[in-house]
């Protein structure tokens, strides 16, 4: 794994091993040093991102069960060649509709889903366009998880623009003029492969 700076990579691999030695290990002695490698990774976290003890505690303690990358989906939805995007309230920068895939349910529906939710509008997912690493890279500010992002080319096929508690505009906007995006979810680069793949379906997927 790389980042701009290795000491994140390290208190999540710390915060991993501490997350699997409490799924696994059955030895009270082996807990009690797991639980102390989880507090050792949270303060790392706390400390690396300025946040509080108490935030970075309540972020992560939900997580049980083998530590694995989280998933997240992006959607492409094209009107000629605008992009359509949000803009999410809690930074107010725009970015591609999409959130984390849920379970028992295929990444082409969730993508489908989060497109719906998100905007208003209906798209079906038509290709796989890349699988990254965000790790590798340049999303910022990052997320103290690892997350590997799934970006779908997908068809519009109706629906009309529709706020809701996350996001407080949605429109269409040209490739060469895009509003200010919100890099830790969508990068230009994102946009540009998307339209790419819209006018070359022949393109292999990218992945890492």
């Amino acid at each position: 794994m790389t980042s701009n700076n290795p000491w994140t990579d390290w208190a999540e691999q710390i915060r991993a091993i501490a997350q699997n030695g409490l799924t696994f290990s059955r030895d009270d002695f082996d807990i009690e040093r797991y639980h102390q490698l989880q507090s050792i990774a949270h303060e790392m976290t706390a400390l690396l991102t300025d946040a509080p003890l108490d935030k970075v505690n309540h972020y992560f303690l939900p997580e049980k069960g083998y530590c694995t990358p989280k998933v997240d989906l992006r959607g492409g939805v094209f009107l000629e060649d605008k992009i359509l995007l949000v803009r999410e309230r809690s930074d107010g920068c725009w970015t591609l509709p999409g959130g984390w895939a849920d379970v028992c349910e295929p990444p082409s529906t969730g993508v489908e889903r989060e497109v719906l939710e998100e905007s208003g509008y209906t798209a079906r997912a038509i290709k796989l366009v890349a699988l990254r690493d965000t790790q590798l890279h340049p999303y910022h500010p990052r997320s103290p998880h690892h997350i590997y992002k799934m970006i779908f080319l997908c068809e519009l096929t109706g629906g009309s623009p529709k706020e809701n508690i996350e996001i407080s505009e949605i429109g269409f906007f040209d490739v060469n003029d895009l509003p200010e995006l919100s890099e830790g979810r969508t990068l230009p680069r994102d946009i540009k492969l998307l339209l790419e793949h819209k006018n070359a379906l022949e393109l292999p997927t990218g992945f890492d």
